[in-house]
């Protein structure tokens, strides 16, 4: 899958058996729509109030579908997330995740987890990349 911020390709890191769509060139996160409950509230439904289908369209496509993200808060947050109206999930850009956590809307697990993607994006973007041919 491509980034829907910047086009790059998407990669995958686990933690605790949930498969988190990563960015290590721009550091935001895919979240497919079982996963942003388990992270959220640790269970596979949606949130209560969680509506993916917001109400402003966003120039972001989504990795899934290729349909126009939908722009709205995060309930119980001031965070913006982009979110697929076909309910595939949603995008956070860097540093969206953590303020999720600090927002109460998160359980430890939130914060944890936004802790080690930020520990992958900074060694992923650590680790040089080899010369062509070298």
């Amino acid at each position: 899958m491509q980034c829907p911020a910047c086009t790059h390709s998407l990669m995958i890191v686990e933690f605790n058996r949930i498969e988190i769509d990563l960015c290590p060139a721009c550091g935001g996160c895919w979240l497919d729509e079982d996963e942003i409950g388990l992270i959220v509230s640790g269970d596979f439904q949606l949130p209560a109030g969680l509506n993916l289908k917001s109400r402003s369209a966003a120039g972001r496509r989504c990795p899934h579908c290729r349909l126009r993200l939908r722009t709205g808060p995060l309930p119980a947050t001031r965070v913006r997330v982009d979110a697929c109206p076909m309910r595939h999930g949603l995008w956070l850009d860097a540093g969206e995740l953590r303020a999720v956590a600090e927002a109460d809307a998160g359980t430890d697990a939130t914060l944890a987890l936004a802790h080690h993607l930020a520990d992958v994006v900074s060694s992923t973007r650590a680790t040089p990349t080899p010369e062509p041919g070298g």
